[in-house]
């Protein structure tokens, strides 16, 4: 299990009172954006059982979620699996679990249908008997589904080891193929292999063929393919023909006394059993480009990102890397990176998304894929726009000492777009239509659209606990990693400080930038459903107000607050259809609008349950219109 940071998912609800609707009728556009927030009620989000006290937004309760690391979801969508680790000192102080969650395709919930563990609990000492005892799960870092959807794929850090399980695709519930692992204890039942300790991200290739498994600890990849052992007992290859078996398909082909002398790549070749990697340090994140041919992988400790091309017999050859300020070698400058930690590719294979970070804030480095060669080239890049700061009142004492101090040295120039919220990025994800990139860190969560020509990414909603310019963003911590569904409607993040896994989705979108309130203290609020949501999208619309309260300190910001300054009553849209939804001004706004004549607000659905994404809103200026 690897440190990831940490984050906080659940937006505040506030009470609403109704006024009326105006449904406008007409059809939205294709090109607008859809909304994005949390999934709302108790299969929007799972807890680890015993977590009551720290359940304040009434989620469920999932077994073998503690120590949530990793999440994949099933290529039909019905089903997500989530892998859960304690590393320890020894064996005995470690843990892993598999969650196996059964999703609703229509609304998003998620449930826990069963769950597999290293000692057959779900992570509480004495509670044997809550899951299937199985072996080699210890530190479970690492999940991903087979292209067929008949086989998941597990990895352990402590155990060292990779698990092969045979998927039912009706129940979604596993049964354990086998297993390779680097040092196999007596009686694991697993050959062993070159398969490392701290293994984590693990792919499939398109075609189900290979699978590669990273290991940030011995900064490797290593390669399983099914030609590897064509029968039981052989080991020896079977060529790159249409009838090469899958990677599936050599978990318990391989006699346990055999050792598998797979293909792998590592820091300095992990004298002599491996390939050298070059800026491999740390490797951890892996993404395939759609069409196969490249394999790319950030690598934190040598601040990298890494591209490698997969050979027929499962060799790796480094065929590229972006670098840190690099010395003279095979790697290129990159002018945007700074500490690489994440990445995910485009569906369409032209770009590649990297969460870095900036200083002490997030940032989201875009880079272009060159289609026939596979190397990647900095595009563009955004981060962080600080909130601008009222100068606090001084005394004369105050002033005069000021200005005898040093004045602070000018900061370079800023080669990135900046964008209000993005405090921090821990996961990175592409929606599955390719048109939104969904950026979350340690207390803020930012939805771009994408530019399909350039890559290029603008800003389309934010939010974040402490900044007026995005909506609120408390709940959870330790954000572990994140996977989008196949239809593209919803995002699932593993937090494992929190042991829990929230659902984000898309909703209701807020249109409008600029309303006018009548003299009878009402105002109409433009509203989307998007056309690819199966229910049509209910709740309603809230506007609040940001406040910073509280006596302002030497270089500490005072706390934000945010109030309520209007809602909505209780709308239905349609998918694809647009309404106007009338919002009644609370009385203290009215009277600061009839006092200043135009207020900054947010604009915030908050949807029903099973009725899409809640949370999420954007800015609206509210003016005093002459009606």
């Amino acid at each position: 299990m690897t440190p990831r940071g940490s984050f906080v998912v659940r937006a505040a609800m506030l009470a609403a009172v109704g006024v009326a609707v105006a449904l406008a009728g007409a059809p939205a556009t294709a090109a607008a954006t859809a909304g994005f927030g949390l999934l709302k009620g108790a299969n929007g989000c799972l807890l680890a059982p015993g977590k009551a006290s720290d359940n304040p937004s009434g989620c469920g309760e999932g077994k073998g979620l503690i120590g949530a690391n990793a999440i994949a979801i099933s290529p039909d969508g019905t089903d997500v699996y989530v892998a859960s680790g304690v590393v320890g000192g020894t064996e005995a102080l470690s843990f892993g679990s598999v969650a196996i969650l059964k999703r609703d395709a229509a609304t998003g919930g998620i449930s826990e249908v069963g769950c597999l563990s290293s000692d057959g609990t779900d992570g509480r000492d004495g509670a044997f008997g809550a899951c299937t005892p199985t072996p080699s799960l210890l530190g479970a870092d690492g999940v991903a589904v087979s292209p067929d959807g008949l086989t998941v794929f597990v990895t352990s850090g402590f155990s060292g080891a990779v698990v092969a399980f045979a998927r039912d695709p009706g129940t979604g519930l596993l049964t354990r193929l086998g297993c390779f692992q680097y040092r196999p204890p007596a009686g694991s039942g697993c050959p062993a292999a070159n398969v490392y300790f701290g293994s984590a991200a693990v792919v499939s290739s398109a075609d189900g063929k290979a699978l590669y498994v990273a290991s940030p600890t011995q900064g490797s990849i290593s390669t399983l393919m099914g030609s590897l052992a064509v029968a039981p007992g052989s080991l020896s290859g079977a060529g790159s023909g249409s009838s090469e078996p899958s990677a599936a398909s050599i978990f318990g082909a391989v006699p346990v006394s055999q050792f598998l002398e797979n293909p792998c790549v590592a820091v300095n070749g992990l004298d002599g059993s491996c390939a050298v990697g070059v800026a491999t340090q740390g490797l951890d994140d892996l993404a395939l480009s759609p069409d196969g041919k490249e394999l790319y992988a950030v690598a934190p400790g040598s601040d990298a990102v890494d591209a490698f091309t997969p050979a027929a017999r499962g060799t790796l050859t480094e065929s590229g890397c972006l670098k840190v300020e690099p010395p003279p070698g095979s790697c290129s400058a990159s002018r945007f990176l700074k500490s690489p930690t994440r990445l995910a590719i485009s569906p369409d294979g032209r770009n590649v998304y990297v969460a870095d970070s900036s200083e002490s804030s997030g940032r989201v480095d875009v880079l272009t894929r060159d289609p026939s060669s596979g190397a990647l080239a900095d595009a563009s890049c955004v981060d962080f726009l600080p909130p601008v700061e009222k100068p606090e009142e001084r005394t004369k004492e105050q002033e005069e000492e000021a200005e005898g101090e040093a004045k602070p040295e000018p900061l370079p120039p800023d080669p990135c777009q900046r964008v209000p919220g993005l405090d921090s990025v821990d996961a990175v994800a592409v929606s599955g239509d390719g048109s939104a990139v969904y950026a979350i860190g340690s207390s803020s969560a930012v939805v771009f659209s994408r530019d399909p020509s350039t890559g290029k990414l603008a800003e389309v909603s934010c939010a974040t606990n402490d900044d007026d310019r995005c909506t609120s963003f408390p709940l959870a911590s330790g954000i572990e990693g994140a996977a989008v569904s196949p239809d593209g409607r919803d995002v699932y993040v593993a937090t494992g400080k929190a042991d829990m896994v929230v659902g984000f989705g898309i909703g209701a979108a807020v249109t409008t930038a600029r309303v006018s309130a009548t003299r009878a203290g009402a105002a109409g609020v433009r509203v989307e459903c998007p056309r690819a949501l199966r229910r049509p999208c209910a709740g309603q619309v809230e506007l609040t107000r940001a406040i910073r309260a509280g006596a302002t300190r030497a270089r500490h910001r005072r706390r934000l607050r945010r109030v309520g300054a209007g809602d909505s009553a209780h709308f239905t849209i349609r998918p694809g259809h647009r309404a106007t939804i009338r919002v009644r001004i609370a009385p203290s706004s009215w009277r600061l609008l009839l006092a200043r004549r135009s207020l900054r607000l947010m604009a915030i659905v908050r949807a029903d349950p099973y009725a899409g994404g809640s949370g999420f809103g954007r800015p609206v200026t509210l003016s005093l219109g002459r009606g």
